[in-house]
């Protein structure tokens, strides 16, 4: 279960988040909406440690995220699977080796990281695209490497933060079905969005952010 207990971030005198209340059960889908600015990425990015709230509790599964040192936030993010718009691939590297670079980089075996790099590659549609350069790859494409690089360590919690932002419309709805797989095998999906139209696809808690606050617009 994630909590957030009056999870408050301003800078200097904006008040980017104000005193958010919200928790999040295993398993859950929860579609996370609101216009730029209104701190729905901040949301997200505390979330994966990447920004330390002004005050208040972020519990993730009974542990204090606003409490861990360096080395145990490490640790907590090769848990997390995160999927940014802008896919965030090496562009020197291949499919294969840009999923495989997150393992290299924790001291894993050859074949530890054959074997598991072709799991996901396999797992989102594009084992045949493995030793494809990111620009040899659609945008579609390219975000199926993101995720299944975020799929590398086996997370519980998936965070994407606009993931079909730069996508046409049905290569975006793919990968929210892609995403939507994962959920029924029992990962937590937290997806920040601006369309709307993509909540047709899956039906889920519906989280609107403005002004720093929130309020849950279905369930």
């Amino acid at each position: 279960m994630i909590e957030f207990k009056n999870a408050t971030k301003q800078y200097g005198e904006r008040l980017v988040l104000d005193n958010v209340n919200l928790q999040i059960q295993g398993g859950d889908w929860v579609w996370l909406m609101g216009p730029s600015g209104s701190g729905k990425t901040t949301l997200v990015l505390s979330l994966i440690g990447a920004v330390s709230l002004t005050h208040g509790n972020i519990i993730v599964d009974r542990y204090d995220l606003t409490k861990f040192n360096q080395k145990a936030l490490q640790e907590y993010r090769r848990r997390l699977g995160i999927v940014f718009q802008d896919y965030k691939l090496l562009p020197k590297k291949t499919a294969y080796e840009n999923v495989a670079f997150a393992m290299e980089a924790c001291g894993y075996s050859e074949d530890q990281i054959k074997k598991r790099v072709d799991e996901v590659l396999e797992k989102v549609g594009l084992a045949a695209a493995r030793h494809h350069f990111p620009h040899m790859l659609s945008g579609g494409e390219k975000q199926r490497v993101a995720i299944a690089r975020a799929l590398i360590h086996e997370p519980r919690l998936l965070i994407a933060d606009e993931p079909t932002g730069n996508l046409d419309p049905k290569t975006a709805a793919g990968i929210v079905d892609l995403f939507q797989k994962l959920n029924i095998e029992g990962v937590t999906v937290i997806f920040a969005t601006h369309n709307g139209n993509l909540l047709r696809q899956v039906n889920g808690k519906v989280l609107y952010v403005e002004e720093g606050k929130i309020r849950t617009v279905s369930a």
